[in-house]
Parts: C-alpha cells; sequence; structure tokens
C-alpha cells in the first residue's frame, strides 16, 4: 500500500471546499446583516497566510464595493499602530485558520469594544475566534474532529493543534479567499452579476488542477537551478505572489515576492543564474510589462522564469510560459492562480528531498513548531 501524500490531497480536495462555501447560505445571510446594519467600513486581519487572504480581501472590496471603505492589518498594526479609537459603523473581519491566533482573537476583542461588529472565519468551531466574533463564518476544509489532535509528540508542539495535517497549508487558503469572495460578491450593487463572476472563477479551478502535471514538472525543472525563487504580480496577485513565498519558507527554501514594476527597481539586484523568476500575468497589461523584463533577467542574467498567464492574452509570447483559463475579472484571479503555485512549490520541495508530509519538509519540524507555539499561541494579548 502506498503511503499517504497529504499535501496533494489536500490540494485536490479544494474543487469540493469552494462548491461547500458557494452553497453555505450563513454567507449571504451575514452579507444581508451588514447590509441592514448600514455599515460602511470593512476591516480585514489575519496572520500568516490569512494575512495574504486579508491583503487579497481589501484588494477585491476596494474594487468591488463602492458602498464601503476597504482596508487591511496585520493584528498588530489593528491594535497598536492605527487611530481606530472607536469602530462604530465598521465591521471587522478576523481570520485564523485553527481559530486560536492570539493576536487575532486580540484584534476581534480590541474591536469589539470600541463598536465594531465582528466576524471570525475560521476552520475550527471549538476555537477562540468562533466564540468570541459576533459571527463565524466556517471554511469547510477540514473534519472538525481532525483539527483537536495532532501527531506530534514534544512539549509545546503537541499543543499547537487546528490543523488537518501537519503540512505546508494550501487548502485552507484558498477556502479563505473563497469565503471572501462570496461574501464581497453579496455586498456589491450587483449581486447577482458578481456571485457569477465568482461561482465561474470556482469553475476553472478544476480545469486547472486537470494541468497538475504541467506545473510538477516546472516544479522539477526549478528545484534543479535555483537558490531562490522571486514570486512576482501585481494587483490583487501582490497576495498570491507573497502566498508563494510563504510556502517556500514552510518548506526552509528561499521565497521572495514583488510587485512587477517594484521588481525592476529591488529584487531584480539579487537575480542571477541560481534564481527563478514566476511571473503571474492575468491580463494584458501585465503580461505586456512582462515580456519587456523577462528576456533581460533570461538572457542578460541567466535565471530561470515562468509566466504563469491568462490564455485569453495576445501578442508576443515567451518560450517559458503556461497558459491557463482564468477568470474574466482580474481580482478574482488569485482564486485560480493558487493551484499552480501550490503544485510547483509541492513538486520543487519534493524534488530537493523534502518529506512534503510535514512542516518544514520534515527538517527539526518539532523542534520549530514548539519554537512556533511559545512565539505565537503562548503570547499575551492585552484584550
Amino acid at each position: 500500500m502506498s503511503k499517504p501524500d497529504f499535501m496533494i490531497e489536500e490540494i485536490l480536495e479544494q474543487p469540493l471546499i469552494t462548491n461547500l462555501i458557494a452553497e453555505d447560505e450563513f454567507i449571504y445571510q451575514l452579507a444581508s446583516n451588514i447590509q441592514d446594519n448600514r455599515l460602511q467600513k470593512i476591516i480585514i486581519t489575519g496572520s500568516g497566510d490569512s494575512y495574504c487572504a486579508a491583503r487579497y480581501g481589501s484588494y477585491l472590496g476596494k474594487n468591488w464595493l463602492q458602498n464601503y471603505t476597504v482596508e487591511h492589518y496585520t493584528p498588530f498594526n489593528l491594535v497598536n499602530f492605527t487611530s481606530h479609537h472607536k469602530f462604530t459603523k465598521s465591521v471587522i473581519i478576523g481570520l485564523s485558520v485553527s481559530g486560536n491566533t492570539p493576536r487575532v482573537i486580540e484584534a476581534i476583542r480590541y474591536a469589539k469594544k470600541r463598536g465594531a461588529y465582528t466576524i471570525g472565519i475560521t476552520d475550527n468551531p471549538k476555537g477562540k475566534l468562533a466564540t468570541e466574533s459576533d459571527e463565524v463564518i466556517f471554511i469547510h476544509a477540514s473534519p472538525p474532529e481532525s483539527l483537536e489532535t495532532t501527531p506530534y509528540r514534544i512539549s509545546g508542539a503537541k499543543d499547537y493543534v487546528g490543523y488537518h495535517h501537519n503540512v505546508a497549508q494550501t487548502k485552507t487558503y484558498l477556502a479563505n479567499i473563497a469565503v471572501l469572495s462570496v461574501l464581497m460578491a453579496n455586498l456589491t450593487l450587483k449581486k447577482n452579476q458578481a456571485l457569477r463572476k465568482v461561482f465561474e472563477s470556482f469553475s476553472l479551478i478544476k480545469k486547472v488542477l486537470a494541468m497538475k502535471s504541467q506545473f510538477i514538472s516546472w516544479g522539477k525543472i526549478l528545484s534543479k537551478c535555483s537558490e531562490k525563487v522571486i514570486f512576482i504580480g501585481s494587483g490583487a496577485n501582490s497576495a498570491t505572489a507573497l502566498f508563494g513565498a510563504y510556502k517556500m519558507f514552510e518548506f526552509t527554501l528561499n521565497g521572495y515576492a514583488s510587485d512587477i514594476e517594484e521588481y525592476c527597481h529591488t529584487q531584480y539586484f539579487i537575480t542571477n543564474s541560481n534564481s527563478s523568476v514566476i511571473f503571474l500575468a492575468p491580463d494584458q497589461a501585465s503580461w505586456e510589462r512582462i515580456m519587456e523584463i523577462q528576456p533581460i533577467i533570461s538572457e542578460e542574467i541567466g535565471a530561470s522564469s515562468l509566466i504563469l498567464a491568462n490564455d485569453t492574452i495576445s501578442g508576443e509570447t515567451a518560450r517559458t510560459n503556461l497558459f491557463l483559463p482564468l477568470p474574466s475579472f482580474e481580482p478574482l484571479s488569485p482564486l485560480v492562480f493558487t493551484i499552480p503555485i501550490e503544485l510547483i512549490t509541492y513538486s520543487l520541495a519534493r524534488e530537493r528531498g523534502f518529506n512534503t508530509n510535514l512542516f518544514r519538509g520534515g527538517h527539526e519540524t518539532e523542534k520549530y513548531v514548539a519554537g512556533s507555539f511559545k512565539t505565537i499561541r503562548s503570547s499575551k494579548i492585552k484584550y
């Protein structure tokens, strides 16, 4: 019997998860509550992958919602470095997959004391976020009973629960941004039209997963020539690029993220022949700018590159590109772009000899998880 491959299993579960989210009537009711209460500001906060999701949700809201101010913060910044002394007419959305991230709990408590309507988005019905928020949306990513235990054995590590498998997280990130997409669509002035765009994006996830072997092949190619991987995306995909860098970190690999234009002014200078650059091109404008940059880093620096692009793009093409079916509405493209990033980083890690069934690829896993418990879960909070 072959050993389970938990990371691939989680990646392949994502179409089912987005279907469950699309059918979750509570998200629709919650949007009605926000409208009925005449709330005017939406603030989204989270840490780690959930911070990437908060950035995505903020970008989507700014593009879609005419009747709301939409912002995102890290929880620590929200509590300590903003001037939101009162949160009347505001909804604070806290993201925590495990439901027990102290800084997110603190942000919810802080905002609630100042008059905010609070919403928790989580995978864990028994987490503190679910009990302390005014309302809670579950992301439907994991069996609830699987979130109560962990195979870790050393002190500290064995208390770090709240995840289905102890692998680099993938399905929970996509579930978070899927929930935010459905919620934001319900708050638009043209709700039915917006929801059609979201559901179109969900349907494309399965189509892109059918390209799995191509992404795995690219992960193997990049693993042979990369001491670092730089993910480059603008607009909604600035959050996607950061998510890509975070997946590299979870395998103790060097990952970077940059906006398309900022790359030319900053991380270009650390790009060398041992680098790989992954460009995200959801639209024609991104593609045309990338096509000015890619030949330079490929021909003059010798870096490897891959362009993940919308299959509707026309004009000059590069040798190292993959065309994907992407949403017609650019702010929803991260719902699909996450799939190749998950598969490429998974494949790259496996090719380097990492155990993809373990966090940090099996390198001193419990030591670092125990340390993470001390730096995160056992930290003191003010509120």
